[in-house]
């Protein structure tokens, strides 16, 4: 007799999925509503729980966190003297309070893989949302599309048109991750050239740039962990999807025209100077990424913000409006994930911010033959050359997920390791 046994946490992870797929809330205002229901369902036993209010020395760095952008959310209406901030507040608490319920509701790590497997079920979709399109046409409820050279730029299922870019290196890394959270060699096989053919169709040059960083990082820590050795289906699916690539180049001419549009546009590489029956017309004259660019994103857009604020950047920031169109807001863009927490609450929230990472890598980094630790310390590297040139990288669903649930993940052992010293 065929038995389908349910996770106890399964509210839990459809609570998750429904945080990262946030194209759902171009659909219905019911979105929010059953998102705030969900959180509530899991905040109110904890809220009602003595022990709660009680300090706990285990759970400090997520405490100083979440209570210094509280101080950040009353400040903000101090700021701009209006009730313009109640916009953002949900998407500042969204991943301080989802940490939060995953700290308490998870228990082992069977329950972080479960997650894990629901994370990776989420990108994939993005990835298969874009493929989609490509083949049936746009999805109406989906953010808009927009265009490179004469070529559509399709949004995913994860949100904006921007966001599924930042997380192919998360989705390469729970595919091949250390935790080996999927098993079979087919699925691991099939996921992952889902994720090369949303790469090749979403014309977007950062996906091309984490995906290659992403590589290299899970393979010197590999190198570094278990030696010059390779896994034979990893290499002959390695073999295989460089065989079949060009195959799908040379068969398809629209398909040949995104990868000649996506290669020009991230490194300016043209296929069609290997052979002119390959690509005809480049949509693309050339590779678009400059050292003035890198410069922007890293400094520049930073500079812009605080020749615009002022000093209040550098004593308690300007409260959620430094955001801006993260938060739901007009205003200037640092488009820098570190540098937004240097203007919305000053530096202590960029020092409490990176006091919570390095305590967390510090703590993984000393079990890493624990698999679980292993995948959470690379995506938590990955994430963090990611937050750099991405604005609201901290708060964004997609982007920090996993670094939200390494934390709960690290807070939660620690609590375990007091409780058996007492």
């Amino acid at each position: 007799m065929l038995s389908i046994k349910i996770p106890k946490i399964f509210s839990l992870m459809a609570l998750t999925a429904l945080t990262l797929l946030t194209a759902f809330r171009n659909l219905s205002p019911a979105y929010y509503l059953l998102l705030g229901a969900g959180i509530a369902f899991y905040m109110i036993p904890i809220l009602k729980n003595e022990k709660f209010f009680k300090f706990n020395k285990d759970f400090l760095p997520l405490y100083i966190f979440i209570y210094y952008t509280l101080f950040v959310a009353v400040w903000s209406f101090f700021y701009l003297m209006s009730l313009e901030p109640l916009t953002a507040l949900p998407r500042l608490l969204l991943m301080p309070m989802i940490a939060f319920l995953f700290l308490y509701y998870l228990k082992d790590k069977t329950d972080y893989i479960l997650m894990l497997k629901v994370i990776l079920f989420c990108f994939t979709l993005g990835s298969a949302s874009i493929a989609f399109q490509f083949f049936f046409g746009e999805v109406s409820w989906f953010a808009s599309s927009a265009s490179r050279g004469s070529l559509v730029r399709y949004s995913s299922i994860l949100g904006s048109l921007t966001v599924f870019g930042t997380i192919v290196g998360f989705q390469f890394l729970l595919i091949f991750s250390p935790s080996e959270i999927i098993k079979s060699f087919v699925l691991r096989s099939i996921l992952f050239l889902i994720l090369l053919l949303g790469v090749a169709l979403s014309l977007q040059k950062t996906s091309v740039f984490i995906l290659f960083i992403s590589f290299f990082i899970l393979m010197i820590f590999n190198l570094w962990i278990n030696g010059p050795r390779i896994k034979l289906n990893h290499f002959l699916m390695g073999i295989t999807i460089l065989s079949l690539l060009p195959v799908l180049i040379v068969i398809d001419p629209t398909f040949q025209n995104y990868v000649s549009t996506l290669l020009t546009a991230s490194t300016g590489l043209d296929i069609s100077s290997f052979s002119s029956s390959l690509v005809e017309v480049r949509n693309v004259s050339e590779s678009t990424i400059s050292t003035y660019e890198i410069w922007m994103r890293l400094i520049g857009f930073a500079s812009v913000v605080y020749e615009y604020y002022g000093n209040f950047i550098w004593f308690i920031g300007i409260g959620v409006k430094g955001g801006a169109g993260v938060m739901g807001l007009e205003g200037i863009s640092s488009h820098n994930g570190l540098a937004d927490l240097l203007v919305m609450g000053g530096p202590i929230y960029l020092i409490i911010f990176l006091y919570i990472y390095f305590f967390i890598q510090k703590s993984l980094y000393k079990d890493l033959n624990s698999s679980l630790d292993a995948t959470f310390f690379v995506s938590n590297l990955i994430f963090l050359i990611i937050a750099i040139p991405t604005a609201g990288a901290v708060f964004q669903p997609s982007v920090s997920i996993l670094f939200w649930l390494s934390a709960a993940y690290v807070l939660k052992k620690k609590l375990n390791y007091s409780k058996r010293k007492c």
